[in-house]
């Protein structure tokens, strides 16, 4: 009877990674969904719906797509599907969210399915998350052979998740709240103290068990649940840094020796060319703030050249008019104008992953320094940023 109940726990632990899973991805698209316009989704959300699949980081992923309450398809990874009436998504509404169950493919393969409930511009949608049950097989011919480790293994996982659940949960509280704070101070402080302490727990019992356990599905699961730690604990330091007041730290510095450091730390960027044009300026301000701000400017010059064919950046600075001017520019894909008049906005981001808090806290700094924060983008075309900041603070 042992044996059972343990290969039972194996079984509802699989169907709890699953669940992990399926939530993570929603609430990923779920953020990227709300900061779209319609027309927005219309035209870039399947382009993205298909990366997302070729994303190892979503591995396991059978589709993804969306449908309004009619069961029509507004964005699917598959764009054929797009307009295609399902029947079955009409009774979402009257079942749990998210409503979890399996569903067979016209290749006869059974996928897992989490379906949830959203609401944009008062119209309720459907998320709909469709995973591969193939790992979690793996799992269940493992567990029959290894019962009684899996066993003790099984039981950590399940706390593990409960935990990450738990936290999750409460950010999806805190996001319907933050609209109702007036001072993001409090927000930072509220972060510190409800996820700090669970967030540590979750990594403590994730890199404890990465190092027991010798099962690879197992270490899969858990390296996920680390990864996504990881990811809530950055996304509280990067709140908190946005909300908290800045204290200014004036020192005298040499303006190419800064942008020395900085080209150095992106040096691993092998296919990256970087280019630098930059003047012997002695410079008065706060170096770990300009540094800062320049660093978050590189890393989306960056991560903006991803897919480009020429990846290319040229940094410029040099003294006009009395004032320093520096001028970053990348060969990317640039921005529309849409995206352009939200860019410095916090909380807005055309990244899947991203937090939408890296040119808003750059844009803080800049007030702080007096500097003038400027970028210039064309779709297609790359993106250009002006900084022009006084020589002495």
């Amino acid at each position: 009877m042992s044996g059972y109940f343990l290969y039972e726990n194996a079984i509802k632990a699989t169907e709890e990674a699953l669940k992990m899973q399926a939530l993570g991805i929603t609430i990923t698209l779920n953020s990227f969904i709300q900061n779209l316009s319609i027309e927005r989704l219309q035209l870039e959300g399947s382009d993205i719906m298909s990366k997302m699949l070729l994303d190892e980081r979503w591995e396991g992923i059978a589709f993804l797509a969306l449908y309004d309450k009619n069961g029509t398809v507004i964005l699917h990874s598959n764009p054929a599907l797009i307009g295609k009436i399902f029947e079955d998504i009409k009774e979402i509404k009257n079942k749990e969210n998210p409503f979890y169950h399996t569903l067979k493919l016209g290749t006869g393969e059974e996928v897992f399915v989490s379906d949830t409930i959203i609401e944009i511009a008062n119209n309720q949608l459907i998320i709909r998350v469709a995973l591969h049950t193939y790992p979690a097989e793996t799992l269940l011919r493992a567990a029959k052979t290894h019962l009684i480790f899996m066993g003790f293994s099984i039981l950590l996982i399940i706390f593990a998740g409960i935990l990450a659940i738990f936290v999750i949960g409460k950010i999806e509280r805190m996001q319907t709240k933050m609209k109702e704070l007036e001072n993001l101070s409090i927000l930072s402080k509220v972060l510190a103290h409800e996820i700090r302490n669970p967030l540590g727990s979750i990594k403590g019992f994730s890199q404890y068990l990465i190092k027991k356990v010798t099962d690879p599905s197992l270490i899969e699961y858990l390296d996920i649940i680390l990864k996504e730690s990881l990811r809530l604990e950055r996304l509280s330091d990067e709140l908190s840094h946005y909300a908290n007041p800045h204290k200014i730290n004036i020192t005298n510095f040499n303006l190419k020796d800064l942008f020395h450091e900085i080209i150095l730390t992106f040096s691993n960027q092998k296919d990256i060319t970087i280019k630098s044009h930059i003047d012997d300026i002695s410079v008065k301000t706060d170096r770990d703030k300009l540094k800062q701000i320049i660093m978050n400017i590189m890393q989306n010059a960056v991560d903006a050249l991803s897919e480009a064919n020429e990846k290319k950046i040229t940094i410029m600075a040099k003294t006009t008019n009395g004032k320093i001017k520096i001028e970053i520019t990348d060969t990317g894909e640039g921005m529309d104008t849409d995206t352009l008049k939200m860019a410095k906005e916090a909380f807005f981001t055309t990244k899947p992953k991203g937090t939408g808090l890296g040119l808003a806290i750059v844009s803080k700094l800049c007030e702080s320094l007096k500097i003038e924060f400027k970028i210039i983008s064309k779709k297609g075309r790359g993106t250009t940023v002006w900084l022009i900041m006084p020589k002495y603070l």
